[in-house]
């Protein structure tokens, strides 16, 4: 593939230029470097009096550029050296410089006779023995050009093949440093944003039912954002970025009001969609609310407790993840919800905690005790939250809400 870059933007072409001219004096052969359209990029080395009279004039240089551009790029698709006859009928080797799978230019060395006769003009010009006709003196400059054996140009191109591809690999290794240099500047310009919400964030955190959302949740779904938005860009990262954003609208929107259950189920899917992204395919959900109640007024986020507790304590220890399933009906005078999941379970000691207020201030099972709390206050005793679970099967909730 032909690159639009700058080959001196990616390679040292003053240190190709220097062993360009150490090998010119040990070999004695002719050299120079090209882009990829066959334009010299330096000065030659050690080039032949016949090379250098007819680079002299302007139908002879615009061959020249045009042969080395064809050689160029026929060394590149073979991705090895390639030796050819000018159109002048003198041997040259093409070494193509090949970066990241894009072809740059080559490296040029030749203006030699050799002895192996099966190699072919790589184009034809009458242009040269027409000068030659009209000219002894250039005549005498091609005849007096060096004559070396073939075997000895094959060591020769197989030496600069080697010198060009080191070259190439520390080209490569300083643009994956340059890479990760940016990505390096990238992450820590995000980190930076994080730790400004962060601080935002810890004015806003409240550790009363009505805020239940932890801080801890909020740091992990910006850090995901956060990679989502470095790796891709895609509609994963405006879709999470939308429902974090309506999260937030919505938590400190309704601090203090009462919501309708259709409201508040709104909600949880939309928390339950940022795990989702989180943690892929471990988080799965189903959820079935009867219309007849999605009208009823409850306390703000009172489910959200629970379902922040079975997916981080009860889902994300399974390596498999697993399900939870909201189910809402009308019955008897109340609304009911169930909340179950098919998670590692809660033990009898840690129910208890939960349930007795035991937990350490700000943990998830502070935040369960809290909205039980609430749903007591609001409703009466007879309203509480009714838990079940048992380890390794999972942990049902039901809850009980007058109309």
């Amino acid at each position: 593939m032909i690159g639009n870059r700058n080959l001196n933007d990616i390679i040292d072409i003053n240190l190709l230029k220097s062993i360009q001219d150490r090998l010119a004096e040990i070999t004695g052969l002719a050299y120079n470097i090209v882009d990829f359209k066959g334009n010299p990029i330096n000065n030659y080395s050690n080039f032949c009096d016949f090379c250098s009279k007819v680079r002299d004039t302007r139908e002879g240089m615009k061959i020249c550029y045009d042969t080395n551009a064809h050689a160029g790029l026929e060394a590149a698709i073979r991705q090895t050296p390639y030796v050819f006859k000018c159109p002048a009928g003198l041997v040259d080797v093409a070494i193509p410089i090949i970066v990241n799978g894009n072809y740059l230019g080559a490296v040029f060395f030749g203006q030699v006779r050799t002895n192996k006769d099966k190699l072919d003009p790589i184009r034809k010009s009458n242009y040269y023995s027409k000068m030659c006709r009209n000219d002894k003196e250039l005549l005498n400059d091609f005849n007096n050009t060096k004559f070396i054996d073939y075997s000895k140009i094959e060591s020769i191109y197989s030496l600069v093949n080697i010198i060009v591809n080191l070259l190439v690999e520390k080209s490569e290794l300083s643009s994956i440093e340059e890479e990760l240099s940016f990505n390096n500047t990238k992450l820590i310009r995000e980190k930076e944003r994080i730790k400004e919400l962060e601080e935002k964030l810890k004015f806003c955190e409240l550790n009363s039912l009505e805020t239940p959302i932890s801080f801890e949740f909020m740091l992990n779904t910006l850090s995901t954002i956060s990679s989502l938005a470095l790796i891709e860009d895609a509609p994963k990262t405006q879709e999470m970025i939308y429902s974090l954003t309506k999260l937030f609208r919505y938590n400190f929107k309704n601090i203090g009001n009462l919501v309708s259950i259709g409201k508040a189920i709104e909600n949880i899917k939309t928390y339950l969609n940022i795990q989702s992204t989180r943690f892929g395919e471990r988080i799965r959900y189903k959820i079935e609310i009867d219309e007849k109640i999605s009208h009823i007024k409850i306390p703000t986020m009172i489910f959200l407790p629970f379902i922040e507790y079975s997916i981080l304590n009860g889902l994300c220890p399974k390596k498999e993840g697993g399900t939870i399933f909201i189910k809402g009906e009308y019955c008897e005078n109340n609304a009911t919800i169930l909340i179950q999941d098919n998670g590692i379970g809660i033990s009898e000691d840690e129910l208890f905690s939960i349930l007795n207020g035991k937990c350490k201030k700000g943990s998830l099972g502070a935040g369960i005790y809290n909205a039980n709390n609430v749903l007591v206050k609001y409703y009466g005793k007879e309203y509480k939250v009714n838990i079940k679970s048992e380890l390794n099967i999972g942990t049902n909730v039901n809850f009980k809400i007058p109309l």
